[in-house]
């Protein structure tokens, strides 16, 4: 049998290439693409978060304690037998370091004291903080009225404003502390056997409190 032949006018189908040609004809991957925009935006939002986190719950213990407590109606004040004299050299170190020990956030400064005639007295100054390293400075103001309770010299915070936020019970644990100080550095009864002393009556004027004491001999 002769060979068949193929005519001009045919055309000759290309045969399809083997798997092993295909892998050959593929071209490289592409490389993956950098990840790092996306790490640092992760990052960046959880530093916003962590702020935000930080400032609210700061806030939200603030407010849980705002308020205002009304000036306590005491008797007028005794005039005794000895007054004496005390002004911001002495209050202004008790106060300082009373807010410290009472856990005011963050590092206290500027301490000033100024006395309305009266029974009443105000401390300010500032406190700074920090919240994921970023330093914040606040400023506070205590209004305080001094009174005598059984011959024991007593401080009531009447407000508290921390930030220009009310914050009077976050203050409590700072009454609680400046009156124990006070009493320290201010003997309210002194009894030497001969001489019974006794704090009556205190009230404020400008530039510092007067205590009144009243002095009874002892009967031998």
């Amino acid at each position: 049998m002769a060979d068949e032949t193929t005519t001009p006018h045919e055309l000759v189908t290309p045969q399809t290439p083997t798997s092993s040609t295909q892998l050959l004809l593929t071209s490289p991957a592409e490389p993956q693409p950098r990840r790092r925009p996306l790490r640092i935006a992760l990052a960046l939002l959880t530093f916003l978060i962590g702020i935000i986190v930080g400032v609210a719950g700061v806030l939200l213990i603030i407010l849980a304690n705002s308020g205002m407590n009304p000036p306590v109606v005491t008797p007028p004040s005794e005039p005794g037998n000895i007054t004496a004299q005390v002004d911001a050299s002495l209050i202004g170190p008790i106060a300082e370091q009373s807010l410290a020990q009472a856990g005011i956030p963050g590092k206290i400064s500027n301490i000033q004291l100024t006395f309305a005639k009266g029974d009443e007295m105000t401390i300010t100054g500032q406190y700074q903080y920090s919240v994921l390293n970023i330093p914040i400075t606040q400023h506070f103001t205590i209004v305080l009225q001094p009174r005598v309770d059984a011959c024991k010299l007593q401080i009531h915070i009447i407000k508290a404003n921390y930030g220009g936020i009310p914050a009077t019970g976050f203050a409590t644990i700072f009454q609680k502390t400046i009156n124990q100080r006070m009493q320290d550095a201010i003997p309210s009864t002194i009894e030497n056997g001969k001489y019974a002393i006794c704090m009556v009556g205190v009230h404020t004027q400008p530039g510092s409190i007067a205590i009144n004491f009243t002095v009874t001999p002892q009967s031998s």
